[in-house]
């Protein structure tokens, strides 16, 4: 029986057949580290499964019954991962083995386990934001006014700790897991990998930039496929984040920063709309049509965690 493998590398894929087969290449273009490669499907209809294990039959492509969200599709991903280092990787990023070689490198240097993050690029080189600071209550009544470069941190040049890093490419040492589990189940999409590095940090190892590394990454095409799905998706992730570690009180107070800058773009988008224009009008009343409830925060802190312990 072999050893296990220095790297798992844990890919989620939702109907991005071709993104998946391009990157799966990739990864079976001359291997340079001991690795097994983990594709989790969350129910895709585009032949996605067929197609990869077809080309790639060394990959372990796990299909799921059901769409469970991105976090869902890590948990299958982690738990099927045995390596040392697990590496998750978007679909709609590119691997390049000398970078990939040049990050696992700098992140064995390190004297600390936690979460590792790359610089992230566009198709023109230039850097995207790669890492985050931690989300505030106090920051959404100024992106409701349009302010929001007042407090924006420019994005990290050097190496160091931050709050949270890029979760298209992010390197885990397995030893995370066993004290901080692993995603919350219950972020369909969004703010998965700030919560969990959130808890990560809980449990005293470190979220660290290694901008040794950069890997392009195109971004958004799986939930591109549904704009509206993702438009909400994205405003309910952020309560459910902030009900988790800021409190139900400081969160109501969130809800309604959002519904002030959802109303005010929502009379803009109609003013262009008027005006021959076509914007996002429907985006921003779905979203409101849930950021209006005023039981939408209390039914959100009444769900439990779903982290399984790996």
């Amino acid at each position: 029986m072999s050893s296990a493998p220095t790297l798992s590398i844990v890919i989620v894929n939702w109907n991005t057949r071709d993104l998946l087969l391009k990157v799966l290449g990739q990864l079976f273009d001359s291997p340079r580290l001991a690795m097994e490669v983990v594709v989790i499907d969350n129910q895709s209809s585009d032949d996605s499964v067929a197609a990869a294990k077809k080309a790639f039959p060394t990959a372990r492509v796990l299909p799921q019954p059901k769409n469970g969200g991105f976090a869902y599709g890590v948990n299958r991903g982690l738990e099927a991962a045995t390596g040392k280092w697990i590496l998750l990787f978007n679909t709609d990023a590119e691997l390049d083995w000398e970078q990939l070689e040049s990050f696992i490198n700098a992140a064995e240097a390190e004297a600390a386990t936690g979460i590792f993050g790359p610089r992230i690029t566009d198709e023109h080189g230039v850097t995207q934001r790669s890492t985050w600071q931690r989300h505030l209550p106090r920051h959404y009544l100024l992106n409701a006014l349009f302010l929001e470069r007042l407090h924006e941190a420019p994005q990290r040049e050097d190496k160091g700790d931050v709050d949270c890093v890029s979760g298209c490419v992010f390197l885990l040492h397995r030893d995370v897991l066993k004290d901080s589990g692993g995603f919350d189940e219950r972020f369909f999409m969004y703010f998965e990998e700030a919560d969990f590095c959130e808890r990560v940090r809980e449990h005293g190892h470190v979220v660290r930039f290694l901008p040794e590394a950069s890997f392009l990454h195109v971004g958004g095409l799986s939930a591109a496929q549904s704009a509206k799905k993702t438009f909400v998706a994205f405003r309910g992730s952020t309560l459910l984040y902030h009900v988790q570690w800021h409190g139900r009180m400081w969160t109501e107070y969130i809800r309604l920063c959002l519904v002030l800058g959802h109303v005010l773009r929502f009379v803009i988008w109609c003013a262009l709309w008027l005006a021959g224009k076509r914007g996002r009008v429907s985006l921003y009343a779905a979203a409101l049509a849930h950021l209006l409830n005023p039981f939408y925060v209390g039914q959100l802190a009444r769900r439990e965690r779903q982290v399984p312990p790996l």
